[in-house]
């Protein structure tokens, strides 16, 4: 029985051990166009599941969903960014979640079903139990490089924007007043250097699938396209969050990156996978 739930890693079974959770709150002209994405990408198909959770569920939320052929559940109120990710753990069938807000959508032509293969084969060989899928080289909205660059020394980065060097000792120093320590920021070289593992031997290592793999001593936990263990999630991050809740609230909710930005979270030295090259971006039309 337990061969049947869970077989051989490596294989594309894994994609049947997958729910993937879309949360949206208004917004419906970015959520239409991203569904358009992820249709034309196969990602509605690839999971043994796929469906939106609308916050604060609208009769026109429910008509774009009908439109677009694709499942969905929804709240009546608005319960943030926590409360939508913690739902569609909790309604997920699936014992690995995919959660995606409304605004991240599929890089053009990226193979969604062997990037989703090769990461739950690590998750399950490895005992992962986050992993990011966003692209390094297209990350999309939102800087996700500019602390990393402001502490460490740039060796060959995936932007040729970004110059080799180091930064100024003054930035450094006003980084490390700010932070209390730089090395958790370390782990971000996964979206800064072509090879992070090298950059950055001790925060990193490569995978032989040529995934990343790093721990929460060295990287912050991201909402940004998450993939987890279902149980993980709900029994570890979201408990955590509910016994330890932040009191720097997003528009009146708890929010899972500020409430782990934390001791605690270092502490744990969670592994944290992250994929060769990532095959989603941020990328939001509206509000």
């Amino acid at each position: 029985m337990q061969e049947t739930l869970f077989p051989r890693a490596g294989t594309a079974s894994n994609l049947s051990l997958l729910s993937v959770g879309v949360l949206s709150y208004r917004a419906h002209q970015t959520i239409q166009r991203t569904l358009e994405l992820h249709r034309e990408s196969g990602l509605t198909k690839l999971a043994a599941e796929f469906f939106i959770y609308f916050n604060a569920l609208c009769p026109e939320d429910e008509q774009l969903a009908r439109a677009a052929g694709v499942a969905y559940r929804g709240s009546p109120e608005n319960t943030g960014i926590y409360g939508g990710f913690r739902a569609i753990a909790e309604l997920a069938a699936r014992p690995y979640v995919l959660i995606l807000e409304n605004d991240i959508t599929p890089l053009d032509g990226v193979d969604i079903a062997a990037c989703l293969d090769s990461c739950l084969s690590d998750m399950r060989e490895h005992g992962i139990k986050v992993f990011c899928l966003r692209s390094r080289s297209f990350p999309g909205q939102g800087g996700v490089r500019g602390k990393y660059v402001r502490c460490f020394q740039i060796h060959d980065a995936i932007d040729p924007q970004l110059k080799p060097g180091r930064p100024p000792v003054t930035t450094r120093l006003s980084m490390l007043l700010a932070h209390g320590y730089l090395s958790k920021f370390a782990g971000t070289a996964i979206y800064v250097e072509k090879s992070p593992e090298k950059a950055q031997p001790r925060a990193i290592r490569k995978l032989p699938s040529g995934n990343y793999l790093t721990d929460s001593r060295f990287r912050n936990w991201s909402n940004q396209s998450v993939l987890v263990e279902r149980d993980f999630f709900l029994n570890t991050i979201c408990r955590r969050v509910e016994e330890k809740p932040d009191p720097r609230l997003v528009h009146g909710h708890q929010d899972i990156e500020r409430a782990l930005n934390s001791w605690w979270w270092r502490r744990r030295r969670e592994p944290m996978g992250h994929a060769a090259q990532g095959v989603f971006t941020h990328a939001r039309l509206d509000r």
